[in-house]
């Protein structure tokens, strides 16, 4: 594993160590690609020793992330993800930039074949020289549910950074003995004066915010609202996805007070969480859940079901609510009750956003990833 320390400059401070960011697939909206975007362009300059590796569309966070200082080093070829053909052109192009870099870090894990070329031209020619590093983007009990952590992986990694104290035990139980790191994703600033509607007069508006695939259980969540139908509740949409049309095809039959705003691109979404009471994220499986702090900075409350880091973000302090998983009238429930204690003066966004801050501080967090990275 890379020593900070081994190589140092003239002054006798440490050097600045040249980082890769093996990216793998990025997506216009997700949320590891957000945390990665804060990340690289919210850290120090880095004297051009940092680079990214990415297999997407041209987008235009690229060039804001190469006004960072960061080099992109991209493919476009997106087909035949099953078959790990995007990896295999990305490390064919660009693999051998890893050759001499002191560190890197893994915000997806690519196919094994890809992996294991990567740990093997990295330590080539300085063996043990360069440290390998990965962001867990989900619960690691969640990713591997059937059993251990694969060999291939637990073995090639020197270092996990994760966001929740469950996960570190997750891994631990799964067999990985390397370095594990505590850290949060970079969370967004908390508004100095979060927008609070008037609150007579109209219906509760619950938002949710993010992907509509399998995993965020969105299915669920129309059985929620149906079960509310009589508590004037409007559920609001923000994103899209594979189950988009199937979404909005159920909730026309069902004639359920639903509004699909379609995808909100970044610089909108202040504002589409500005235009909600609270935030509804009914998973299975996640990480962080970078949109849980999106939604809590802006003094919006979270409900959310028991997965990934949502306990331990919701734990410190009164930010939301835990949803039970597939069990329709218990969450009914939960957000009835909700409901009754908003309507009743409680959860002011100013509070929220009160309790947010002191638990994620942005410059603290930051300095974090720097001292690690």
């Amino acid at each position: 594993m890379a020593d900070p320390t081994a190589n140092r400059a003239s002054n006798g401070a440490p050097a600045l160590q040249r980082t890769a960011f093996y990216v793998g697939g990025y997506e216009a909206v997700g949320g590891i690609e957000a945390f990665l975007f804060d990340l690289l362009t919210s850290l120090p300059p880095g004297g051009g020793r940092r680079t990214m590796l990415v297999w997407a569309r041209n987008l235009p966070e690229f060039s804001i992330i190469e006004r960072a200082g960061i080099r992109v080093f991209r493919t476009s070829l997106r087909s035949g993800c099953r078959f790990g053909w995007p990896d295999a052109l990305l490390f064919a192009r660009h693999g051998s930039r890893l050759k001499e870099v002191d560190r890197i870090v893994f915000a997806k894990i690519p196919p094994r074949a890809i992996f294991e070329k990567i740990v093997r031209t990295a330590r080539a020619r300085r063996p043990q020289a360069t440290e390998l590093v990965y962001v867990t983007p989900y619960r690691p009990r969640e990713m591997w549910p059937a059993g251990p952590m694969p060999d291939y992986i637990a073995q090639g990694l020197d270092r996990i950074l994760v966001q929740s104290s469950d996960f570190t035990r997750d891994l631990r139980e799964m067999g990985f003995a390397g370095a594990i790191d505590l850290v949060p994703y970079v969370p967004p600033a908390a508004a100095t004066e979060p927008v609070e509607e008037p609150r007579s007069g109209r219906p509760f508006r619950l938002g949710f915010l993010g992907r509509f695939v399998p995993q965020k259980n969105l299915f669920f969540l129309l059985e929620i609202v149906e079960a509310l139908r009589s508590s004037a509740i409007e559920l609001h949409m923000f994103g899209g996805g594979g189950d988009d049309a199937a979404l909005r095809d159920e909730a026309s039959k069902r004639d359920l007070p639903i509004v699909f705003h379609g995808i909100a691109p970044r610089t909108a979404v202040p504002a589409a969480i500005d235009s909600c009471d609270a935030f509804i994220n009914p998973s299975v499986s996640e990480g962080q859940c970078l949109v849980a702090l999106e939604v809590l900075s802006r003094g919006r409350p979270f409900i959310a079901t028991a997965v990934g880091a949502i306990p331990e973000i919701l734990a410190k302090g009164r930010l939301g609510a835990i949803l039970p998983l597939d069990d329709v009238p218990g969450a009914a429930e939960v957000v009835s009750n909700f409901v009754d204690e908003w309507k009743a003066g409680e959860w002011l966004a100013a509070d929220v956003a009160t309790a947010y801050s002191s638990a994620y501080s942005r410059a603290a967090i930051i300095g974090d990833y720097e001292k690690l990275l």
